[in-house]
């Protein structure tokens, strides 16, 4: 049958909804057919959730998301996981949906008898257990979440595709705002908290919204939002996890194999997985050797872990691309070109305290400005690198700044993983940029002259300078043909702290570079091979570092004439260690020498002279001149102080020889109070374990022994060995030399068998370490004499 046409009079303008119509004008007829009502099957899921990993380890922040779905209290209706790349946000938001999901269908809802407008959810049921929608949406960009709303419009509506997504996005976030319905929108991965400006589910009684993200933006915690910190698996749970997947590979179980993997790891749950699947990949490789690869320096991330075909889980990323976005958008952000460089820089750092003064120094300054685009202004500022900073850890890419203990300064951390990811994608030359600016700006912030490693600053400057050394895998800090400054500084501190097998690790890897470099007469060899022949001497090898310091003094003088400053330090070194070594008379002629070559100088340098002037009458005391010394040492002492002020290092050690020369003399309370002093000063400089602080309690307890206290002499170098053994090593000179003393004072406190006993492992264990050294012959020269001593037996 033909149809005849609709006729229609009298017409205007007329719009209908979906689903209905209208008009303006006058119709005949009209026939109306009306279809069954779209009924949705609930519960709902818009998106797919990603699979819940294998071994999930519930955390802190899954506890915490159940005990919100379920208050009553519709506030905050929004939960923000914050977290770096790699931790499991999305596992734990995944897990939560998953749950929420399981428990909703198990209701088993006859939803045909369900209308979608007017029936509301059971009142009294909670929200986990009455959700009706989850829509998960991956929030990475502003299209993909308007793209994800749309879908659930169509979803909730049953009506096919339009070709306005904005409006099918905006019309879904005004149907969650009016249903009845219990909902949650989960929004994966979203960028910053600008990314939803116009996009926020709506707060409504019966819905609820879930955001992970790695920015951790303050804007985040309102009164309708608030934030959870998804961190790093606890040692505890790294070892139960990694037990559990190996445990299935049949594999060993040795946890304290385990526990170091893990810690190789950081703890990173994206990296455990990831480790774990190639271990499952190679099981040749045991745990012990996996971790040896991981330590090679010579592979990258990529070599050790998998490849994006076999990711375990369904993941998305391999740990060396899990940053990738967040360096990206860290390049987005203002100041622009800033981050990244700056990032360059704190990866080549201590991973666990890099402090926040280095930011601001004037060589990490030029360093960001030479890394900008030429012609981009303005230049780079204090606060604009403090912004650049907090990009990144806005982004998780650093963790917010811890404050020490007393300390004026914050420190910074990063995930070593990042480090190593940031590292491995920088251009060589660009990373050998990054490790000069590092050692300037290190070299710039450390005080001049200072050793303090027992504070918070002072550890965390050594720590970052070990790794940046280790790190410089090209030769950067020898870019001038000489060694960065801070190489040498690096080396001072090390042995000033009691470190002395890394000191000479370190110097001698210096005078490796140096030969390979340089050459074996380049005037940098000859003075590293000085240095190193003067930490010989202090290990009590004193006859061979003498002979080493006479071949470099003669190749000294040979290159750079008699007058060079290295052939006077060779020289002032070779003085000291003939002292050392017994030779009292030589060691003042030798300073006499010294003294009159540096006079004649044409530009003298006051502080070079005193110092030559106290260690020339460090040594008159030891020759029976202690009172030609004494008034000398009272001189440098008071010149120094004016030179370099009191806590200055080589002010306290004239203040020390000073003390000394005192107690030879007689004069041992005077002593006693210039070493009561002294010891307060260096421990606030140098800190507790530092070698000059272990002399100065030494001598103090020494001389309050001569005062009459030989108990509580044998009591305070009874403290003493121990740390003594700890900072220099049980066989090095010093620590045998004050067991040597303790022996001896344990003798004149009247325990003449203890003191036998004492000095007896003294003399065998010196023999044994150092060979024919000095102490030996004095160690047996004193049982000797005790032995002949009346009222002694053997």
């Amino acid at each position: 049958m033909r149809k005849k046409p609709l006729k229609v009079s009298e017409t205007g303008s007329a719009h209908a909804e979906p689903n209905s119509w209208a008009n303006s004008g006058y119709v005949e007829n009209v026939t109306v057919v009306v279809k069954e009502a779209f009924r949705p099957q609930w519960p709902l899921l818009v998106g797919s959730v990603p699979v819940t990993a294998s071994w999930f380890e519930p955390r802190e922040a899954s506890a915490s998301l159940r005990g919100w779905i379920n208050s009553v209290d519709a506030k905050p209706s929004t939960m923000v996981l914050c977290g770096m790349g790699g931790v499991g946000k999305t596992q734990v938001a995944a897990e939560f949906a998953t749950d929420l999901l399981a428990q909703a269908r198990s209701r088993q809802v006859d939803s045909t008898s369900v209308d979608t407008d007017t029936q509301r959810s059971d009142p009294d049921a909670s929200l986990m257990a009455s959700m009706d929608l989850v829509v998960w949406v991956t929030a990475d960009s502003t299209e993909h979440i308007v793209g994800a709303y749309a879908r659930a419009w169509r979803t909730v509506t049953g009506l096919g595709l339009s070709n306005d997504a904005v409006d099918e996005a905006a019309r879904f976030l005004s149907w969650l705002a009016m249903t009845p319905r219990h909902w949650l929108v989960i929004l994966d991965d979203v960028p910053d908290v600008g990314a939803l400006r116009d996009w926020w589910p709506p707060r409504t009684a019966n819905g609820r919204c879930v955001v992970t993200t790695r920015s951790t933006d303050a804007a985040w915690q309102t009164e309708h939002s608030a934030r959870l910190d998804v961190g790093l698996y606890s040692p505890a749970v790294s070892k139960r996890y990694l037990q559990s997947v190996l445990g299935l590979q049949a594999r060993e179980q040795d946890a304290a194999a385990l526990d170091r993997l893990a810690d190789d790891l950081g703890h990173l749950p994206l990296a455990l997985a990831q480790a774990a699947a190639y271990l499952y990949e190679d099981r040749s490789l045991t745990v012990e050797q996996y971790r040896a690869l991981l330590a090679d320096r010579t592979l990258l991330l990529a070599d050790v872990l998998p490849d994006d075909s076999s990711l375990p889980d369904a993941q998305q990323h391999t740990v060396a691309a899990a940053w990738h976005l967040s360096l990206r958008r860290a390049d987005e952000l203002a100041p622009l070109g800033l981050a990244r460089p700056l990032l360059t820089i704190l990866c080549l750092l201590d991973t666990h305290a890099i402090p926040m003064a280095m930011i601001t120094t004037p060589a990490l300054l030029q360093y960001l400005n030479a890394q900008q685009p030429r012609g981009r202004q303005p230049q780079a500022s204090a606060h604009q690198a403090r912004r650049a900073m907090q990009v990144l850890r806005r982004l998780s890419l650093v963790n917010p700044p811890s404050r020490g203990a007393n300390e004026p300064d914050d420190f910074v951390s990063m995930h070593q993983l990042i480090q190593r990811a940031v590292r491995e994608g920088t251009q060589p030359a660009e990373l050998d940029t990054a490790v000069r600016a590092a050692a300037d700006t290190l070299e710039e912030l450390w005080p001049t002259g200072v050793y303090y490693s027992d504070t918070p600053t002072g550890r965390s400057l050594m720590s970052c300078a070990e790794h940046l050394v280790a790190h410089d895998t090209a030769d950067a800090l020898w870019a001038a043909q000489a060694p960065h400054a801070l190489l040498s500084r690096l080396g001072l501190q090390l042995l000033a702290t009691g470190r002395r097998d890394q000191g000479l690790l370190h110097y001698r890897s210096m005078l490796g570079t140096a030969r390979r470099l340089l050459g074996e007469d380049d005037p940098e060899t000859l003075f590293l091979r000085s240095d190193i022949a003067r930490l010989q001497a202090e290990d009590g090898e004193v006859a061979a570092a003498v002979g080493e310091l006479q071949a470099v003094l003669a190749a000294q003088r040979r290159l750079l004439g008699d007058e060079h400053s290295h052939v006077l330090t060779t020289l002032s070194n070779l003085a000291h260690w003939r002292g050392a070594g017994g030779d009292h008379v030589g060691a003042v002629a030798e300073y006499d020498r010294l003294l009159d070559t540096l006079q004649r100088l044409p530009a003298p340098s006051e502080e070079a002279v005193l110092v030559t002037r106290r260690a020339r009458a460090n040594y008159m005391t030891q020759c029976g001149r202690e009172a030609e010394a004494l008034p000398e040492l009272r001189t440098i002492v008071k010149e120094l102080m004016r030179v370099n002020g009191p806590r200055h290092p080589r002010t306290m050690v004239a203040r020390n020889a000073l003390a000394s020369c005192l107690g030879r003399l007689g004069q041992n309370e005077e002593a006693i109070k210039i070493l009561t002093l002294l010891l307060v000063d260096q421990l606030s400089v140098h800190g507790e374990y530092h070698n000059e602080v272990l002399i100065t309690r030494s001598n103090l307890a020494q001389h309050r022994g001569s005062t009459g206290r030989p108990d509580q002499a044998v009591t305070e170098l009874t403290e003493l060995v121990p740390l003594f053994a700890a900072v220099f090593g049980p066989d090095q000179v010093r620590t045998l030399t004050c067991r040597a003393v303790l022996a001896e004072w344990t003798w004149r406190a009247g325990k003449k068998d203890s003191a036998r006993l004492q000095m007896e492992k003294v003399a065998g264990d010196a023999a044994r370490a150092l060979g024919s050294h000095s102490l030996v012959t004095t160690a047996r020269q004193t049982l000797a004499f005790w032995s002949a001593a009346p009222g002694t037996t053997g």
